[in-house]
């Protein structure tokens, strides 16, 4: 039987199911899914015998039946009956069928011979399946390149039958896409499938702008393309504009059923061209108005008032001022597979409140890290920063330009400062971590200003624009008020870091967390009576013994956590 959260829609259904299986005959009948109906009419203050008779009146039509029927359906009623066409386990006859998709206003279902689902708003999906195999997925309307479009979400049982959570920034709202594909023990998959959660579309679509790759082609053509042809772009069928900066010239497109960009897709345009990029799902940004980011066509000439290199901090200085550290040239990808925590490391400079604060939102929202940079396509780079004036409360755009210099050992060749991901060579490390610690730390002056301490929260706000809450830690905090900022935060996909104290205030020997330092606050996660906050050290590994692989991620239990930190930052509510 397929998972039914309605207690007595669930009973009605499972006597069918064995009536139908000891009897061995053929699916549910259309009597039969009026029965199932009547069950979903208790909103509508009748009960469901008397709907069942109003439903059996003679010369009702299909579409009759069911509007009398949507009056009294709640959203997790609607799931329920979307499981129900679903499921095989229990054929519906034609029929029942017809009623069926009648009352969800269509056949919503999106079908593989393989792989059936549905997509529940604020739970997550459920449906069947080949027994045992590993449910794939990833909410289309929520991802926007997160390092990890694909999640292993669950596994369905040895009838085949599956019900997974989809938590943080991927839990479903109304009217969100979610890809799904089944990955079987012999190691294929079933064809990928796209649902949509009922209800209106709650959450505008995104854009990943850095799939988008720009490129000359013939007959004064700009060549669309996306790096990776199997990945989404944006929702299935959201519309592209396009607006060429030097022109002013706007074209559209609208994307396919994955939410590709058609085939052989061209712009007017010529190299070194800059181009504005909007994104309407039909009900949000409809004017196109709010740009989701930008892409420069590859060539053309160098961008002007590039930054130049900061400088070092105090301690890579020879006495008489001259540099330890030599420069040299980066030229890998400023995205290898989108933006991801573990992309974020920590080098030999003391800004651990930087790292930490990035970290959180690569993790939490990724999608503003994508916005915040623009690849000018020769070599520079434009990252855009929030400057609030305190006096009058205004904030102003502080774009900074920079290239893929950076600061070197000597000896090693590797980055002195920030790094990204695990491969540290000029060609292919990834740039857009030490490329915005690069420019944040020529805005604020120099690599030593930004490495003499500074707060978490004062961050999230210069890279997100947003408001920041900054909550001290002391021995009259109540753990309960504390545990539901930290889940509420982590639930509304808000980043979050902590600092922990100075050593002469807690004695932090064989703790496995450090003094005088930050972390980013990723999730939390209960078991039993026991609450455990989840963080990152920004070095990417050094934590607590027995947490598992040494990757800089671990658990705290909520009073040791409390014990150990003495703030906790984050992003304020909307």
């Amino acid at each position: 039987m397929p998972a039914i959260s309605d207690r007595r829609l669930a009973s009605v259904y499972a006597s069918f199911e064995r009536k139908l299986q000891r009897e061995g005959r053929g699916g549910l009948s259309r009597d039969q899914a009026l029965e199932v109906l009547a069950e979903l009419a208790d909103r509508t203050g009748r009960t469901s015998k008397a709907m069942l008779q109003e439903l059996r009146t003679a010369g009702l039509t299909v579409a009759q039946q069911a509007e009398l029927v949507k009056k009294g359906v709640t959203a997790e009623e609607r799931a329920d009956l979307k499981a129900l066409l679903a499921e095989r386990q229990v054929p519906l006859s034609p029929a029942a069928r017809e009623l069926f998709e009648a009352v969800l206003g269509g056949a919503l279902v999106t079908r593989d011979a393989a792989l059936d689902a549905v997509v529940t708003p604020g739970t997550g999906v459920k449906g069947t399946t080949r027994p045992n195999a590993t449910i794939e997925a990833v909410n289309v309307s929520a991802a926007a390149g997160s390092g990890h479009d694909v999640f292993v979400v669950g596994q369905a049982d040895e009838r085949g039958r599956f019900a997974a959570r989809l938590s943080g920034p991927q839990r479903p709202k109304e009217g969100d896409f979610v890809r799904l594909r089944a990955r079987f023990d012999d190691g294929t998959t079933s064809d990928w499938i796209t649902v949509k959660a009922d209800g209106r579309d709650a959450r505008p679509a995104a854009l990943i702008v850095n799939r988008l790759e720009l490129s000359t082609a013939a007959s004064g053509k700009v060549a669309v393309r996306t790096r990776d042809d199997e990945q989404h772009l944006s929702e299935p069928g959201a519309t592209l504009a396009f607006t060429n900066v030097r022109t002013g010239a706007v074209e559209q497109v609208a994307l396919d059923a994955q939410g590709r960009l058609p085939k052989d897709f061209s712009l007017a345009g010529k190299a070194g061209d800059r181009f504005a990029v909007a994104v309407t799902d039909g009900a949000h940004n409809r004017n196109l108005q709010q740009v989701a980011g930008y892409v420069t066509v590859a060539g053309g000439a160098r961008s002007g008032g590039l930054a130049p290199t900061p400088g070092l901090h105090k301690d890579e200085l020879n006495a008489d001022g001259t540099p330890k550290m030599v420069k040299k040239t980066f030229s890998g990808p400023l995205f290898e597979g989108g933006v991801s925590m573990h992309d974020v490391q920590q080098g030999s400079l003391a800004n651990c409140y930087f790292p930490a604060a990035v970290a959180a939102v690569a993790h939490a929202r990724p999608e503003l890290l994508q916005r915040l940079v623009k690849d000018n396509g020769d070599g520079t780079f434009t990252f855009t920063f929030t400057q609030r004036d305190w006096a009058t409360g205004r904030t102003k755009q502080v774009p900074v330009t920079v290239d893929g210099d950076l600061w070197v050992k000597p000896e090693k060749g590797t980055p002195v400062y920030g790094r990204g991901g695990t491969d540290h060579r000029p060609e292919s490390m990834e740039l857009w971590f030490p490329l915005l610690e690069k420019a944040y730390a020529q805005w604020k002056g120099s690599y030593d200003v930004v490495g003499n301490g500074g707060v978490a929260s004062d961050v999230f706000e210069e890279l997100t624009g947003e408001a920041s809450d900054y909550y001290d830690l002391h021995a009259r905090t109540n753990p309960d008020t504390l545990w539901k900022r930290i889940t509420s935060a982590v639930d509304d996909a808000r980043p979050m870091a902590a600092g922990t104290h100075e050593p002469k205030d807690v004695n932090y020997t064989n703790t496995g967390v450090f003094d005088d330092h930050a972390y980013s606050i990723i999730g939390y996660q209960t078991e039993g009576s026991k609450r455990y906050v989840v963080l990152r050290n920004p070095w990417g590994d050094s934590e607590p013994k027995n947490n598992g692989p040494d990757d800089g991620v671990f658990k705290l239990e909520l009073e040791r956590f409390m014990h150990l930190f003495a703030n906790v930052m984050t992003l304020a509510p909307a």
